[in-house]
């Protein structure tokens, strides 16, 4: 079986919250203080019987209105729903564990657990009397606090929550819930209050390969005694040899011990001992070997490694704690929850990307029912699957809600392949992102944020958390699913700019080619250009705006010539017909740019145009004149350093219309 959704009422950011999880790796993504360690510590309140179970006023959800909290206290509920898993047995340990808690018999077992937490009744007319004088619900919290936090009580139910079948702390006991926190001093944990996790572990794999060999049980009990016999008697020998040494002091510590009177009646001082294995490993310590030979003390290791050590010793103890010919019956765990916070820390991406499998692995072997791991890391979440993923997001309210990307895509496989496919360290920040700009190419990518700055809207973009996705061609449709307002998309506000690019129809072909703006005409089925259609798609949608070039338009580059046709910052170093752009650049009327613009072919197209007025011809012929000389790589990086050289080059660049109107539409800027 396995925790297959969790429904929380009013504990901390989550108001009325149902989460749904999947059997084996869940990987729960979010923003810092989004509800990602908040989600693990409600399934910890339900079935971590050594977690403290009481809480605090401040872990209710503070969005009461006030009216309804004056009337009634505040309480949390948290219910865990386990779920037969597919192929799964109905004589496993799990069903028999969880069968008594049952909420559906069919088409398959589903069992219920829930956490309450709540001011009994007894005392609801007192709290209601100081409650009338709150003049805000942080008023309310105070007075629970102060006053009333104390008197709450808690109960954990079995099945029908309203039937209150109390769950017993013997079937508690059978779950075996582990938790690395976040922040985790792992070295702390190994070697001091929690050094018995190594030696338990050593203890289990004593003879481990007697203990899971193929012969009888009998067998295996006698080569174990043996084995126990012959400890026994080899340290017997040394504690004697041991003894014998100290025996030449004797005299004197029986003087220390006559005179103090301790000795009477001719009383004497015999000594004595003996060790088990047990007590022998608990002296045991681990060294990392190197591929050198040397040997590094454990405290001496890496962070990163000691923490994968430590996670991999917490698994070998699961693992034990399974073993019922180890444990014995009553003491063997059924049910078996690993839950790791930020696995990326101290961990480079490398090391993330195996550490998943890793959990995989575990997941497949059976050593650990379901693995549930909170993330804010891009690396990791770009390695991850994306049926795997759970993320995070606050509503406009505050209150916590998850989303499933593998649900959005559950009836288009081929987008999901793709998104999954083209997903990198760059990319996944969609995941954790409050406004996104997609963008077809990296000259944006590099140019887009000197944009923010040279619009004074820097402080807006980082306070929202937008983040630019260059998807290096025209990918929106497989992407945008994701965000399209559809119920189960993430609500998160997405603008994409796309070029304009238009094409004209090769006479007697199919086929499109590249044509200039001056060229284009609307109305004439021959001409197309690639932004108006998402334009016009996406114009009534609330979530997502395409923005792209007026019909004098056609790339990013060109629109920064067109609207910047008098700058020389503009021209970059890596460009070619330098002096000719900055000749252009110097000439006020269309005729005087022609006169010096040395392609045949674009002063023909200008000048054979009636549809045009001089000014747009100027200015289109500069534009033209400009993308046919750059190098796009280049250009991009050039260009930024320019603009960001000095304020004074920031305050003469205009940035092109709809580059300015996308970003002012992804940050709500009138």
């Amino acid at each position: 079986m396995y925790i297959s959704k969790i429904r929380i009422k009013n504990y901390k950011c989550f108001k009325e919250s149902e989460i749904e999880f999947r059997d084996g790796l869940n990987v729960i993504l979010g923003h810092n203080n989004g509800g990602k360690s908040t989600l693990l510590d409600a399934i910890a309140l339900v079935i971590d019987s050594d977690k403290s179970k009481r809480l605090s006023a401040w872990d209710f959800h503070q969005g009461f209105d006030l009216g309804a909290l004056k009337q009634t206290p505040p309480s949390v509920e948290i219910s865990l729903y386990i779920s037969l898993s597919d192929n799964e047995d109905y004589n496993s340990s799990d069903v028999a564990l969880f069968s008594s808690y049952a909420t559906e018999l069919s088409p398959k077992l589903e069992s219920c657990l829930t956490y309450v937490f709540y001011l009994p009744n007894s005392e609801h007319q007192s709290y209601q009397e100081i409650a009338a004088k709150a003049c805000d619900t942080l008023d309310v919290i105070k007075i629970i606090e102060n006053n009333f936090i104390r008197k709450y009580t808690y109960s954990i139910y079995g099945g029908i929550s309203s039937l209150h079948q109390t769950v017993s702390s013997d079937d508690l006991r059978k779950i075996d819930f582990q938790k690395v926190d976040a922040l985790r001093n792992v070295e702390s944990d190994l070697f001091s209050k929690r050094a018995d996790l190594l030696h338990s572990v050593l203890s289990y794999f004593l003879d481990y390969n007697i203990k899971k060999s193929n012969i009888s049980k009998e067998e295996k009990e006698s080569q174990i005694n043996a084995l126990r016999e012959q400890f026994s008697a080899d340290t017997n020998k040394s504690i004697s040899s041991l003894i014998d040494r100290i025996t030449g002091g004797k005299k004197e510590i029986l003087e220390y011990a006559d005179k103090t009177g301790a000795l009477y009646q001719n009383a004497d001082l015999i000594f004595d001992g003996s060790i088990t294995e047990e007590e022998l490993i608990q002296v045991l310590n681990i060294a990392v070997s190197s591929s050198l030979g040397y040997h590094v003390p454990i405290r001496n290791n890496g962070l990163g490694y000691n923490n994968l050590i430590y996670i991999s010793l917490l698994l070998a103890k699961m693992q034990s704690n399974k073993e019922v010919a180890y444990m014995g019956t009553t003491n063997a765990k059924a049910f078996s929850i690993l839950c790791i916070e930020e696995p990326e820390a101290h961990l480079h991406p490398e090391l993330q990307y195996h550490f998943l499998n890793f959990l995989r692995q575990n997941i497949q072997d059976g050593k650990v029912k379901q693995v549930f791991v909170t993330s804010h890391s891009p690396s990791l979440t770009a390695k991850v699957k994306m049926d795997e993923l759970c993320c995070l997001f606050k509503d406009n309210s505050s209150v916590t809600k998850a989303y499933y990307p593998g649900m959005i895509y559950s009836n288009d496989e081929k987008s999901k392949k793709f998104v999954q496919r083209y997903l990198d360290a760059t990319r996944a920040d969609m995941f954790f992102a409050d406004k996104i700009l997609f963008v077809e190419g990296l000259a944006e990518q590099i140019l887009i944020p000197v944009f923010v700055k040279v619009l004074g809207y820097e402080k807006e973009w980082l306070k929202q958390q937008a983040i630019i996705i260059n998807l290096s061609g025209r990918y929106f449709d497989h992407f945008l699913k994701m965000y399209n307002g559809n119920i189960g998309t993430f609500p998160v506000r997405v603008a994409c700019i796309t070029d304009r690019d238009p094409v004209v129809k090769k006479d007697g072909t199919d086929r499109f080619v590249s044509c200039w703006p001056v060229e284009y005409s609307d109305g004439d089925g021959r001409y197309q250009n690639h932004g108006q259609k998402y334009v016009d798609q996406y114009s009534e949608n609330t979530n997502i705006h395409f923005f792209s070039q007026d019909q004098y338009g056609k790339t990013l580059e060109y629109d920064i010539a067109r609207y910047n046709s008098k700058n020389e910052i503009i021209i970059t170093n890596s460009m070619s017909h330098i002096s000719e752009l900055k000749d252009m650049q110097t000439k006020e009327t269309f005729a005087e740019v022609c006169n010096v613009c040395k392609s045949k072919e674009l002063k023909d197209l200008f000048t054979n145009n009636t549809k045009w007025n001089d000014d747009l011809k100027r200015t289109g012929l500069i534009a033209a004149r400009y993308l046919c000389s750059l190098s796009k790589g280049e250009y991009a990086l050039e260009l930024a350093t320019v603009l960001s050289e000095s304020a004074e080059t920031m305050e003469s660049f205009v940035v092109p219309p709809y580059i300015e109107n996308a970003i002012k539409w992804l940050l709500e800027i009138k």
